[in-house]
């Protein structure tokens, strides 16, 4: 080996470092950019071999060569991150892929070895210049060494090979000129003689390949991951010189604390897997085309295996991984990145990817985890979250109908409800309840008066008994299930059940708070809305359950409470509560940005019959019945102050949003994961794909993108607190 054989460890180092940083969260994209991964990763594998201690006594003596030049190179310059030539990306690629090729050769214990000699050198870097202790200095370049003895020769000049033909001729000679030329050249004879002595240890043969693992769970993730996102890795200029530009703002050492986090993890990789996707990467560069973009299965191998090296590692390892990488990534980064490609793709792929993220969590060593996501309303409404509270107020209306603390009534609601079952029940199995007329607004479309409506029933629903809430959940859950017929309509029995739960709902609730919600909807309904309502049925049926209604008004105003129940116990200081603030100011641009004024949202779900929808409202009900009721009456009462607030275009202010996030946030931590996940999955069933994006295309992408990044992090928050 010649001077130039160090400069290909120095730049392989540089290049996979700098490129690894920089794509931030692109997460194994065209091959170009996925080789430095499994390059870096493929630098701590395989299965241990023994050296004597001659490569050890060689690195000692390469330390009194070398370590005054160590000392006087600039490790902090930036002239490290860029090419040493002219810009290849294609060409630079195949250096890549030799120095992959040359790590999953290498052994496994000797790799891991190396990763922690530079960990624990990174520690002691001190001085100006950014360089190490000489024990440390001396501790890296023996486990260097003993890595590339693990490795047949013909695969360490095959690197050596590759890079010589991407770096500039001039290079080695400049860099020289920065330092003291004795120095330098001292240093080189050391290297030499060290690399003899390397050399004189080294393999003939390679390791044999990689296990495979198939048929597993990440493997099937990594196939849905794939699909949703490839259409956005062929948007990506993988040949870009964007990816070498140095992170803006950041120094050297900033920098090099994120890597040192890197290499911790990589230390701590199961070595057969590091293995498989270091040899996954190769053979997905080798089908990459002229704009760097790989096949969709060489792309799908590259998911699955970073998928499964990820689950083999803690999860706190990889937090610290992300951790110190967003704290060097500026904000700007991500949103230049995605200026380049069709926000759609890039969405899809997000979505993928937290998706692809649970499945590799729930693998993962040393923890149990899973998905917490909020509910129904984020699906259909795509990651509003709790907007503007014409939206928002529904959501907390639903919630509100499940609260509070028993009271006890005589069953003479219960026996009234009977009387009225036999007085409407022809009536309303004459009812066309699948008809879509149930989801248009009463009258003119008014959403600031709507809204005003909304706020008085959630008031109402805030002063309702909880004991009485959750049964009258029950019994329209159990309705539902006895729903038959072409009208949608359920049986005589469950009829009876639900009016009686309703009624001693309403006996719970002062008849001023009740007497409100009727006032404020009367006032948005067209005057001709009862009659033509009343010719969809036969007429006497109509006038027979509406007497009987009145009846079983005046036996509930009868058994009706006077006073309101007290306000409920906010919770205040919680990690639940911490999290609503960075979702809140991470997503209350976005939030602006909605059109909460639009009548979009009284459309019915395209494509979707009422039964089908009705099933996944079904499963909301359910989810709603087992919310905590103090936690539910204060989601009400936060809402009602945050249509308090709203302005003239629908949006309420940023401290009462984040008071609804916090809200929302501690209800869906009250209630048990597979509710919770029973409610999504139902929702994914009936919420077509057009309607997110349709949504996605009318607000600011990169808000929309923040606002996402923002919620999946507090949906970690709230499931962490998940019961």
């Amino acid at each position: 080996m010649v001077r130039g054989a160090r400069k290909t460890i120095a730049v392989g180092v540089a290049v996979a470092a700098a490129c690894c940083l920089q794509r931030h969260l692109t997460f194994v994209p065209g091959p170009r950019h996925a080789a430095p991964v499994a390059a870096a990763a493929a630098s701590m594998m395989m299965a241990p071999a023994a050296f004597a201690d001659e490569i050890g006594d060689a690195a000692k003596k390469l330390g009194d060569a070398s370590y005054s030049f160590a000392k006087e190179v600039d490790w902090n310059n930036g002239i490290f991150l860029q090419a040493p030539g002219k810009f290849q990306p294609l060409e630079a690629l195949k250096a890549i892929d030799k120095m992959i090729e040359m790590g999953a050769a290498a052994d496994p214990k000797l790799l891991k070895e190396a990763a922690e000699a530079h960990h624990k050198a990174i520690g002691s870097i001190s001085g100006p210049n950014g360089v190490t202790s000489r024990a440390d200095w001396d501790a890296v370049n023996a486990a260097l060494g003993r890595v590339i003895a693990s490795v047949p020769k013909a695969k360490v000049m095959a690197v050596y090979d590759s890079v010589k033909a991407i770096t500039d001729p001039g290079v080695p000679a400049y860099m020289k000129s920065l330092v003291n030329g004795p120095d330098a050249e001292k240093a080189y004879q050391g290297f030499l003689e060290f690399k003899d002595v390397v050399e004189k240890n080294q393999v003939a043969t390679a390791s044999a390949p990689a296990v495979v693992p198939s048929g597993d769970k990440i493997g099937e993730a990594a196939k849905a991951l794939s699909d949703a996102s490839y259409p956005f890795i062929k948007d990506i200029d993988w040949l870009s010189d964007v990816y070498l530009k140095p992170l803006p703002g950041k120094t050297a050492p900033e920098t090099l604390q994120a890597i040192d986090k890197m290499i911790v993890m990589g230390a701590k990789m199961d070595g057969n897997l590091l293995k498989a996707a270091a040899e996954a990467h190769h053979k997905a560069i080798g089908s990459i085309d002229a704009t760097g973009v790989t096949s969709a299965a060489d792309y799908e191998a590259v998911n699955a295996a970073i998928g499964r090296l990820v689950a083999s590692v803690p999860k706190s390892t990889v937090m610290d991984v992300y951790n110190s990488m967003a704290k060097v990534v500026d904000s700007s980064v991500p949103n230049n990145m995605f200026s380049k490609v069709n926000p759609l793709d890039a969405v899809a792929a997000a979505k993928g990817f937290y998706t692809f993220k649970d499945v590799v969590e729930a693998s993962q060593e040393a923890i149990a985890v899973g998905v917490a996501v909020a509910a129904a309303c984020c699906l259909q409404r795509h990651l509003t979250f709790v907007p503007g509270p014409r939206h928002a107020a529904p959501v907390a209306a639903a919630a509100a109908s499940m609260m509070m603390a028993p009271a006890a009534f005589a069953d003479e609601i219960g026996d009234a409800a009977k009387k009225l079952g036999d007085a409407s029940y022809s009536f309303a199995k004459e009812v066309d309840w699948n008809n879509g007329i149930f989801l248009q607004a009463p009258g003119k479309f008014q959403p600031l008066e709507a809204l005003k409506a909304i706020d008085k029933m959630i008031e109402m629903g805030a002063a309702a008994d909880p004991k009485l809430l959750k049964e009258a959940a029950e019994a329209h859950h159990k309705a539902i299930g006895s729903i038959s017929g072409p009208n949608g309509v359920t049986s005589r029995a469950d009829w009876d059940a639900v009016n009686a739960a309703l009624g001693r709902v309403i006996a719970s609730v002062p008849k001023a708070k009740v007497m409100a919600v009727y006032d404020s909807v009367k006032a948005i309904t067209d005057p001709g809305v009862p009659a033509y309502m009343k010719s969809l049925v036969n007429g006497p049926d109509a006038e027979k359950a509406y007497q009987g209604f009145l009846e079983f008004k005046d036996v509930v105003e009868k058994n009706q409470v006077a006073t309101a129940s007290a306000p409920a116990v906010v919770p205040s200081g919680d990690k639940i509560g911490e999290a609503a603030k960075a979702l809140s100011d991470a997503s209350y641009p976005f939030i602006k940005d909605i059109d909460w004024l639009s009548d979009v949202y009284l459309k019915p779900l395209p494509g979707k019959t009422a039964p089908e929808t009705l099933q996944a409202i079904d499963k909301m009900i359910v989810m709603g019945a087992k919310m905590d009721g103090n936690l539910l009456k204060a989601a009400a009462e936060a809402h009602h102050k945050a249509i308090g607030s709203i302005d003239a275009t629908g949006v309420t202010s940023a401290a009462d949003y984040e008071a609804v996030n916090a809200a929302i946030g501690r209800l869906v931590a009250s209630v048990p994961k597979s509710t919770v996940m029973d409610v999504y999955n139902s929702m994914a069933k009936v919420v077509d794909s057009s309607v997110p994006n349709n949504m996605f295309s009318k607000v600011n992408p990169l808000d929309a993108v923040a606002a996402a990044k923002g919620f999946y992090t507090f949906k970690d928050v709230v499931e962490a607190s998940q019961r």
